[in-house]
């Protein structure tokens, strides 16, 4: 009797930019070792504090996060709080113009300054405790970001395309005169954002790069002509700074969008097809992006909330997954008061104090992120793993016996697994596998001509998984066909 040995590993798949059927891997991370591919759980989410009162499935905007002076500084509905990343004390700092859009911010030397503006209004928050809007600020709306550089900051105005920056060293006083022009394409300003030592500009379909040229009036920038691209932004909420790189969601006249990501100067195109499905089919009224390092990996974490998925990207294992939360979901949203499988919530990111701060997108949340929890403030995590439909290389009725899963023994851990053999239209009851067994292992029974496996795992446990091994045999008198080829990959 034939055995295959399925990898839990399985990448996103999609035919048609969601993800009802296909293969993909929720709520986990790769780790390759050893030349084999490991299912490791993601980190869970721990509860710190609500900054704003608020009842699901009512909701308050979240707004965004940053560290400033060993604070987490939160903007929920237009209101400004600093909590203390220790005992979760909170203070109001002030208010934000009405607004629905994110809070772009930039920190000075020594984080003597916090700047950031909502594309509406800017706003400066001294280390001493001084909140205001600069008078002479040039008028918005603004694109999104907003960058220090060789102390100055800069921001993007989003009706003339224009760059403009403070005066030296001083956030809180601006000059009418001193600013750049995004003109060499006839292309329209989208977001800023910082890269080595330049300050980078997302048109809608290309991009330009400007160095400190120390010119002695006006904008201290000068284009850097030979580096300019023709990839531009598709939402300027996508990009993400991080170790030396950028990642976004970019767009070109040719073609639809992908996700890249700055080697040098050079984009290189980091999505699959899959992911570029699930892009296009999105209209990108509300995307979220940030990024997150843990246990040697770099993430790229991208929430388009109008399609209820989150892509995260691993820029160390160069693989996609899908991460969701369980969780109330909100007025408005489908299933509005009721426990969901949704989007993972935390939209924004901050580290205080080597500690990986989250805010819920709208309940005024603050979690942290942490490796030995296991759960998301109380609620499962879903670690799913589906497979692409494997025929084992021919269309003969496959009979199916033992299968037995690979992995760490782990005291009170089950998996639950089930299959679908009508293109993923109806699925099979779950049987439940011991993972602690010394054999975890079941007699399936039943046969297809082509099968999917889901594999689920929602224990409060860590987890690691290689892979499943399924004994099966080929029925209509050709078992001794060879076989091989299936569809399934690592």
């Amino acid at each position: 009797m034939p055995t295959e040995r399925i990898p839990l590993t399985q990448p996103v798949e999609t035919r048609d930019g969601t993800l009802a059927k296909d293969s993909r891997s929720t709520n986990c991370v790769f780790e390759t070792r050893d030349q084999k591919r490991e299912f490791v759980k993601r980190p869970g989410l721990v509860y710190c504090s609500q900054v704003a009162a608020v009842t699901p499935p009512a909701s308050l905007l979240s707004q965004g996060l940053v560290s400033f002076n060993n604070k987490i500084i939160a903007v929920v509905a237009n209101t400004v709080y600093s909590v203390n990343p220790t005992t979760y004390a909170q203070t109001t700092v002030g208010s934000t113009s009405v607004s629905t859009g994110f809070c772009y911010f930039t920190k000075t030397t020594l984080d003597s300054n916090l700047f950031f503006h909502n594309k509406v209004n800017g706003y400066l928050y001294t280390s001493g405790g001084a909140y205001s809007s600069p008078a002479t600020l040039p008028a918005g709306p603004y694109v999104a970001g907003t960058v220090f550089l060789d102390d100055y900051v800069f921001v993007g105005t989003a009706t003339d395309n224009r760059i403009y920056n403070s005066d030296l060293g001083d956030p809180g006083t601006w000059d009418a005169l001193n600013y750049v022009t995004f003109e060499q394409t006839a292309d329209s300003l989208v977001a800023i954002t910082k890269h080595l030592n330049y300050l980078v500009a997302f048109g809608k379909f290309s991009t330009q790069f400007y160095y400190d040229a120390g010119n002695a009036t006006g904008s201290p920038l000068a284009l850097a002509q030979s580096y300019s691209l023709e990839t531009g932004c598709a939402t300027g909420d996508s990009i993400v700074s991080t170790d030396n790189t950028v990642l976004w969601m970019g767009a070109t006249k040719t073609q639809g969008r992908s996700i890249y990501m700055l080697e040098g100067v050079s984009p290189v195109k980091v999505s699959t097809n899959a992911i570029d499905k699930i892009l296009d089919r999105d209209d990108l009224s509300k995307v979220a992006a940030y990024s997150y390092k843990f246990a040697g990996h770099t993430l790229y974490i991208l929430s388009l909330h109008a399609s209820n998925v989150t892509l995260v990207y691993d820029i160390n294992e160069k693989m996609w997954y899908q991460w969701t939360q369980y969780a109330i979901a909100s007025t408005g949203q489908p299933g509005a008061g009721t426990w969901i499988e949704s989007y993972f919530r935390p939209s924004f990111y901050a580290q205080v104090n080597s500690i990986p701060f989250v805010l819920d997108d709208d309940t005024a949340t603050i979690y942290y992120l942490s490796t030995t929890t296991y759960q998301d403030n109380g609620q499962a995590i879903y670690c799913r793993s589906i497979t692409d439909l494997s025929d084992n290389g021919s269309t003969k009725r496959k009979f199916f016996g033992r299968l037995e899963i690979v992995g760490d023994k782990t005291s009170g851990a089950t998996l639950q697994v089930r299959h679908t053999g009508d293109d993923y239209n109806t699925w099979s009851s779950y049987r439940t596998v011991d993972l602690n067994a010394s054999r975890s292992q079941i007699y399936l029974g039943g046969a297809d001509r082509r099968r999917a496996w889901e594999f689920l795992v929602t224990s409060n446990t860590p987890l690691r998984l290689d892979g499943a091994e399924i004994d099966f045999r080929i029925g209509e008198m050709d078992q001794e066909q060879n076989v091989g080829g299936g569809r399934y990959r690592r």
